[in-house]
């Protein structure tokens, strides 16, 4: 009972948090994929896409496929009355690479990159990694407080057994997300300042890297230190 009414409230929550804080900073997002996170963060806490990294960077890379793929898209199909679904194709075909690459496997971050094949963006296609990792930043931020009330979260898996900081995350992983909630408050002042606005926006930057490239470079590292 208390994971749906718990649940269920904050997902509900969640979502007006984040449409309050968009229009208040100015920073437009798409809401559609984010309610989906607000329901798995707030509903689905166990599950390994509901953990920071999967949720922020999945948001982020798959923005990135949304653009690539409707690029793409015209170029090859521009004109033509297949453009739109070779745009979802591929979108979602990029989103997906990106996403497992990244280890961030997230599903409603692929709603996010087919929005741009069928609707205009409400943001600067340059800003639209930035803004949607704003809004998962949100989620993430709220969630930890939200869920460890009644649950554990993130929660304990295979990967992610020993504490750091109090949280099932490896090292890396906190100070990408704790990078990514300093960033995330300091682009909320875009309205009121705008340089500690732009430091926000490089500070996400940062902090996407840090959570989606760790596991590359320690994968890099052992199969270097196994070699020798």
């Amino acid at each position: 009972m208390s994971r749906i009414v718990w649940g269920s409230l904050g997902g509900s929550i969640l979502l007006a948090i984040i449409g309050i804080l968009s229009k208040v900073a100015g920073i437009a997002v798409l809401f559609p994929p984010l309610a989906a996170t607000c329901f798995i963060n707030s509903s689905c806490v166990y599950l390994r896409v509901a953990r920071p990294k999967p949720v922020i960077v999945g948001h982020f890379v798959s923005s990135f496929g949304g653009l690539a793929g409707v690029w793409t898209g015209e170029l090859l199909a521009g004109g033509t009355d297949f453009v739109i679904p070779v745009k979802l194709s591929l979108t979602m075909l990029y989103a997906a690479l990106l996403m497992q690459v990244f280890d961030a496997d997230h599903p409603p971050a692929a709603a996010t990159a087919v929005f741009p094949a069928i609707l205009p963006l409400p943001m600067p296609a340059q800003l639209f990694p930035l803004y949607m990792a704003w809004g998962a930043t949100i989620t993430v931020l709220f969630t930890l407080v939200w869920n460890r009330v009644w649950f554990e979260f993130p929660a304990k898996d295979d990967d992610h057994c020993v504490k750091y900081a109090g949280l099932y995350m490896e090292k890396p992983q906190v100070w990408g997300t704790a990078l990514c909630m300093v960033s995330m408050v300091l682009m909320s002042c875009k309205q009121v300042a705008s340089s500690l606005y732009s430091i926000g926006l490089w500070g996400m930057t940062l902090g996407v890297l840090l959570l989606g490239m760790h596991h590359i470079v320690v994968a890099l590292v052992t199969s270097k230190t196994e070699n020798h």
